[in-house]
């Protein structure tokens, strides 16, 4: 006759694999396991190719100041439906990784995060009786990459107008996140930006659009939105789980990417579909009673090609920051714009740098990213694009702007 197991048995016999996951798990976090073969510890176990792509360059330049690896990537966490995103409430120290090495100290600035995961101060969902609201979408140079946060053009062009129109309540959303894709921003305005209920959407991407990874974005997406994203979403929460994910993605995309090589793998968005989702993001600022602004940052040559067809197509209001930046060049070097930020850069980079690198009077040593002077410049030229919004929703009630939902 057959023995029944006891209770105590079955629940000794159901309790190993929690007990023994438990285990692996409080061992990963105490030891500090490491984040994939072949990789820096400071990177994170859970990126992947996919996400968050730097170039090799970059990521050398970046990792000559462990500091600074360690501060940008703990930045970020996983996301189901964005890949990634900014944690809540950080406040890290970073440098130019791009600036000449005896500057490059000198180039400190502080990478802030409000309670939502965003640059700027927090600002309420909903309606906004009174108020004129300006949500600003994009990647690093909406964020203010290498910049304090009120020195981002966001901040700026708040400022700006409420200078130039007192006593009328102008709010700036930033939803700025270095990295992001127009496709990432598509998914971010109907997630995000559409719950402030926006007068104003500016919208900045494109920059991030020509990477090339083992799968498209919209692919990824399909699967994370299904079954096994949810999965997955669960156990991210295990950092023992995202070392084992990240090992066996390294291994798997390692293959692919020694069959394929990495210039025949596909574009993370590409200019067709990076013009498409600009498309939808303004139709669907449109749909929400929000007036739409492309703006055209870090996108020099044929990348700014799809903001520009996307502006054509829509009737969207462009914002050239290119030619309006470099246009601006001459001027600060002879002390005619914005003197005082001129003399910030010059005991930054000394007269001789800047002499043989004009571009480092707006932009910082990436030449792509606006540096202090380039994003007042930016914020005050959005500001001359919303005056006469500003100055009829004065006189009238009702979007944009007006004093009554």
């Amino acid at each position: 006759m057959r023995k029944s197991v006891p209770v105590v048995g079955w629940i000794l016999i159901l309790a190993v694999p929690p007990v023994f996951l438990i285990g692996v798990e409080a061992c990963s976090r105490l030891l500090g396991v490491p984040a994939a073969p072949g990789r820096s510890a400071e990177v994170p176990a859970w990126l992947d190719r996919n996400i968050l792509v730097k170039d090799a360059e970059w990521m050398r330049l970046l990792s000559e100041a462990p500091g600074d690896l360690k501060n940008y990537y703990g930045t970020y966490a996983w996301d189901r439906r964005l890949f990634y995103k900014f944690r809540a409430g950080v406040k890290v120290t970073l440098t130019d990784a791009m600036a000449p090495p005896g500057v490059r100290e000198r180039t400190r600035w502080t990478l802030r995060t409000n309670g939502k995961g965003f640059p700027g101060p927090e600002v309420p969902y909903g309606v906004h009786p009174g108020r004129f609201r300006i949500v600003c979408m994009g990647d690093s140079s909406t964020f203010g990459w290498g910049v304090e946060s009120e020195e981002a053009y966001p901040h700026v062009l708040m400022q700006e107008l409420r200078r130039r129109h007192p006593g009328r309540a102008v709010e700036v959303v930033n939803l700025g996140v270095c990295g992001y894709s127009s496709f990432q921003g598509r998914i971010l305005m109907e997630i995000e930006a559409a719950r402030y209920e926006p007068d104003v959407v500016t919208l900045s991407y494109g920059s991030n659009d020509w990477s090339r990874v083992p799968e498209p974005f919209d692919v990824a997406y399909e699967r994370n939105a299904g079954w096994s994203g949810a999965l997955r979403e669960f156990l991210h929460r295990s950092r023992a789980y995202e070392a084992y994910a990240a090992g066996l993605s390294r291994w798997l995309q390692g293959s692919k990417e020694e069959v394929a090589g990495a210039d025949e793998m596909p574009l993370n968005v590409g200019p067709e579909k990076s013009r498409d989702n600009l498309i939808a993001m303004v139709n669907r600022a449109e749909d929400l009673g929000a007036a739409p602004i492309l703006v055209t940052n870090c996108v020099q040559g044929e990348m700014s090609g799809p903001v520009r067809e996307a502006a054509l197509r829509t009737g969207a209001r462009l914002l050239d920051t290119e030619t309006l930046l470099r246009a601006a060049i001459p001027p600060i070097a002879r002390g005619e714009l914005l003197p005082e930020l001129r003399a910030r850069t010059l005991g930054l980079y000394g007269a001789g740098l800047l002499g043989r690198f004009p571009d480092l009077e707006v932009y910082l040593a990436d030449r792509c990213h606006p540096n202090v002077a380039g994003q007042r410049i930016l914020g005050m030229a959005l500001a001359d694009l919303l005056d006469p919004l500003l100055d009829g929703a004065a006189a009238a009630p009702g979007k944009p702007g007006g004093d009554s939902r």
